[in-house]
């Protein structure tokens, strides 16, 4: 088994798929601005060869770059955004799970799917209903950071409705380390 890093990363593979959707959307001028708002360490990782893990802050900062910067504080448009990176990165390698699973295989292994991308944080889940269900992510620093936090609930809503359903909402609430996501289907 591969050692995971001492600092909350992610899979490299999500640089690609990052920067894939800020283009998707907004263009080189958008993938330009963002890259402006970075770090030049934080730059360097989205414009160089993908690590094998990249410090979750990392894809935080470029979250709150396209916030702050293309999508211009837009919920809507931040989503749109959201999605696209879930698609390009988890979407793709896990598209035929989606297509065939009903949420509810979601919703069961997220743990595992979450540990399997993600060097820390603890994703737990608890049925809600019939077509419910409560994400809690623990020790993550997308539970302790506005923008994350949206990021990544709108990414696990976007997740569940791919999984042949009609629609998919999610709310969420930071609670001390905790980001806790409601999700409802149908």
């Amino acid at each position: 088994m591969t050692q995971r890093p001492a600092v909350a990363s992610a899979l490299g593979i999500r640089v690609v798929a990052t920067r894939e959707a800020t283009r998707d959307l907004w263009g080189k001028a958008g993938v330009d601005a963002v890259l402006a708002a970075l770090s030049p360490d934080e730059a360097a990782t989205f414009t160089g060869p993908a690590p094998k893990w990249v410090p979750e802050v990392t894809y935080i900062a470029w979250s709150r770059a396209v916030w702050h910067g293309p999508a211009k504080r837009d919920p809507r448009a931040f989503a749109r955004w959201a999605d696209g990176v879930t698609d390009k990165g988890f979407g793709t390698a896990r598209r035929m799970l989606m297509s065939l699973a009903s949420p509810w295989i979601i919703v069961r292994r997220a743990g595992a799917l979450w540990r399997a991308e993600h060097s820390h944080g603890d994703l737990t889940t608890t049925p809600n209903g019939t077509n419910g269900a409560r994400f809690e992510l623990r020790d993550s620093p997308y539970a302790t950071d506005e923008i994350g936090a949206r990021a990544i609930s709108e990414a696990f809503r976007f997740i569940v409705f791919r999984c042949r359903v009609k629609w998919a909402a999610e709310e969420h609430v930071r609670a001390g380390d905790a980001l806790q996501v409601e999700l409802r289907w149908g």
